[in-house]
């Protein structure tokens, strides 16, 4: 998918930004910038700034949720919003992102901020959604509230595109933490993360499994994550193996991220160990710890 719409479109990446009003909280794009080297011709951004509607102002609303950032909706934004817009974009300029790959959409919120950003999510072909503090805490709460009937609806529906989870991160920070338990979605985060990390040849990929006390099995995972990589065309110098002991597998990921002042860490939304739940359409926990755990790196959940 990612290669054909790379031929379709000219581009290799593009990237949903969600923006609070705080022009101190942009932590998805100033992640962006702070991680990646090679932004400048191959990358859009489209920045998504979703605002609270007061009910006598829903109506008038309804038809008009994703418009560009010249009409109405735009001037609804507050003093504050239309800042942080500014600012975003300066610093993505900044990393030499042409202006004209910068875009911007706001809209009203109407069915919760994680419903409204995955509305926009499956409008568009992103190859990832970044989460700033204030969305990364809703995402939290879904899989904190799983037995609620609409936070089941919504994470099944975390089903296609990795979500990039950014608080404040540490700008000196570097590579990529990637966490491997065997799982058919901890495997499509190593495609995900060859994919994105392919062009960045500054950035090391170290395979990290937790290993069990039945014993250690991540020969097999190492070998097939780091094949994976190499098909993205990623230098196999740049790949390194690291088995962690623990039976708290959030604490020992946790623990791994601060020790090697790792930049990101990425991981399935979908273990080994929750098959059983997947099939009920819960699942996440690891996810749920690490966004408590972690608080200076981001976190990749790949679906």
């Amino acid at each position: 998918m990612e290669k054909l719409r790379e031929r379709l479109t000219g581009m290799k990446f593009h990237f949903l930004v969600t923006l609070s009003d705080n022009v101190r909280h942009l932590f998805g794009i100033r992640f962006i910038c702070s991680f990646f080297s090679n932004l400048a011709e191959d990358c859009q951004v489209t920045m998504l700034h979703i605002h609270s509607t007061g009910r006598n102002d829903m109506k008038g609303v309804l038809g008009n949720m994703w418009m560009r950032p010249a009409d109405d909706e735009y001037s609804r934004l507050t003093v504050q919003a239309k800042r942080a817009i500014g600012k975003s974009k300066d610093l993505l300029l900044d990393k030499d992102i042409p202006r004209e790959n910068i875009y911007t959409k706001a809209c009203a919120e109407h069915y919760g901020k994680i419903e409204d950003i995955l509305k926009e999510a499956l409008m568009g072909q992103y190859d990832a959604i970044t989460l700033g503090r204030r969305a990364s805490y809703s995402l939290q709460w879904l899989f904190e509230n799983q037995a609620d009937e609409t936070a089941q609806a919504v994470i099944k529906r975390l089903c296609s595109i990795p979500v990039w989870i950014c608080p404040e991160i540490e700008p000196i920070r570097k590579n990529m933490l990637l966490c491997l338990d065997g799982s058919d979605s901890s495997f499509r985060a190593a495609d995900h993360v060859g994919y994105i990390l392919a062009s960045e040849p500054s950035q090391a990929i170290t395979l990290f499994h937790v290993a069990s006390s039945d014993g250690d099995n991540s020969l097999p995972i190492f070998k097939h994550a780091e094949s994976i990589l190499l098909y993205h065309g990623v230098n196999g110098d740049r790949i390194n193996w690291l088995v962690g002991k623990g039976h708290n597998i959030a604490r020992v990921i946790g623990e791994e991220v601060n020790k090697g002042r790792y930049a990101a860490a990425a991981l399935g939304l979908h273990g080994m160990q929750e098959h059983s739940m997947r099939a009920k359409g819960l699942t996440g926990r690891t996810i749920t710890k690490l966004i408590r755990k972690i608080e200076r790196a981001a976190i990749w959940c790949c679906p």
